[in-house]
């Protein structure tokens, strides 16, 4: 499978609109320091596409039909792109959990079929299969870990850390990659997200790879980030970018 990064941001994007701060500058400067929010495709063996996350419009950039849909939760920055892609001329169904569901996608989701999950639910989508995972987080929120020919991803943010009940179960599957937030900067200790640190730390207990993503304007500018990461942890942790691909 590939994974393709999207969109790596946390909700404001990067930069945010008027902001003035370092990391906010340097995007401006350098375009590929610049993050959409969190959007995340997987490419399956048979070329087929399961988009995790619409926080940005994905229409010039995944246009190929979706086999599904999966949130992660129903924060408006991972469903922004979601109000263009209801009109998508194909049914589609999206998997999402029930918690704070956004009323319009519900009640007027036109082409997308919602369908609501919840942690400990296995999906068969194409040649994956996926099992919704428990995070912490504000509102009711999911990871997914999926597999496909003894090849396993998980994908895990946005959340504090890990409940103990999922930890114990990605541990006994030897993860190629941790897909993990890591929305603040070294040292910042907020009850909803990982900073730097917390992200890098989960990743290497689960994975032989992890890629760090939900970047905030308010972690470190791309540059200064992507320095303390490799020469901290070396290969083993790296930070995602808008475009990246990983072949799992």
């Amino acid at each position: 499978m590939i994974v393709y990064f999207i969109g790596t941001g946390g909700s404001e994007g990067i930069p945010a609109h008027l902001c003035t701060c370092q990391t906010c500058e340097e995007a401006r400067k350098l375009g590929f320091a610049q993050r959409k929010p969190s959007t995340l495709a997987i490419i399956t063996k048979n070329k087929k596409a399961v988009l995790i996350d619409v926080g940005t419009d994905i229409r010039d950039l995944l246009h190929v039909p979706l086999e599904a849909i999966l949130l992660t939760h129903w924060h408006h920055d991972h469903i922004y792109g979601l109000y263009k892609l209801r009109w998508i001329a194909k049914k589609t169904i999206l998997y999402a959990p029930k918690g704070d569901a956004d009323w319009l996608m519900v009640n007027d989701p036109k082409n997308i079929d919602v369908k609501f999950i919840k942690a400990g639910d296995v999906l068969e989508i194409d040649s994956l299969r996926i099992t919704a995972l428990k995070l912490n987080h504000q509102v009711e929120t999911l990871g997914y870990l999926i597999e496909e020919d003894n090849k396993s991803v998980a994908v895990l943010y946005d959340t504090k850390g890990l409940p103990e009940e999922t930890l114990e179960l990605l541990e006994k599957k030897n993860l190629r990659l941790a897909i993990v937030d890591a929305t603040y900067s070294p040292g910042i200790d907020d009850p909803y997200h990982n900073n730097v640190d917390e992200g890098a730390q989960i990743g290497l207990k689960l994975a032989e790879r992890t890629l760090l993503s939900h970047i905030s304007h308010k972690n470190l500018p791309f540059l200064m980030l992507d320095e303390y990461v490799r020469k901290k942890y070396g290969g083993k942790v790296l930070v995602a970018y808008d475009g990246m691909l990983f072949y799992v």
